[in-house]
């Protein structure tokens, strides 16, 4: 009987360790040089959004700059139409890479030089609780994020902006 139970606690441990490590492998993690990429460069495109007024699509033109500090993506945007809605943001690698900022990576894909990473992260469009999914799809003259929102019992998701550039300068 005590020979059974030690292998009941040896499997059951067994089983644990198992899940665990395979928990981890499968989490989608990201570094610092898998931005590199972009470190230093100039963009040129546009933003479309879904207007929440009148659910109209408007596009506007948009000039991006990027740099790498630390463990951030740096990126200043300027809206020649609008420069009014100019802005700085960052992009911090959070959790051991399985973050950025406070969105989860729940796919990551490389393939010919292009990285696509998808992530997701509950939080609130439209005043509507939602799960809010990003999709950045990064290559060496191309930077792409489209963002689509899930309402709570929505049938599909939305499509709610995407920016989409081509880099303008060399590294």
């Amino acid at each position: 009987m005590t020979n059974s139970l030690a292998i009941m606690k040896f499997l059951s441990f067994l089983v644990l360790c198992i899940l665990v490590a395979s928990s981890s492998f499968g989490q989608p993690r990201v570094t610092i040089s898998d931005f590199e990429i972009l470190d230093n460069s100039q963009w040129s495109g546009s933003l479309m959004y879904i207007n929440y007024g009148n659910e109209k699509e408007v596009t506007l033109r948009t000039k991006m700059q990027i740099l790498i500090e630390g463990n951030k993506i740096l990126m200043n945007i300027q809206y020649p139409d609008e420069p009014k809605a100019n802005s700085k943001e960052s992009i911090k690698i959070k959790r051991n890479g399985s973050y950025l900022d406070d969105e989860e990576i729940i796919e990551k894909t490389l393939e010919l030089g292009t990285m696509k990473l998808v992530t997701k992260y509950r939080g609130k469009d439209n005043n509507k609780s939602a799960v809010i999914y990003k999709t950045y799809t990064i290559s060496e003259n191309e930077y792409t994020v489209e963002k689509k929102v899930d309402y709570l019992n929505a049938e599909q998701k939305i499509l709610r902006n995407r920016y989409r550039y081509k880099r303008v300068s060399e590294k």
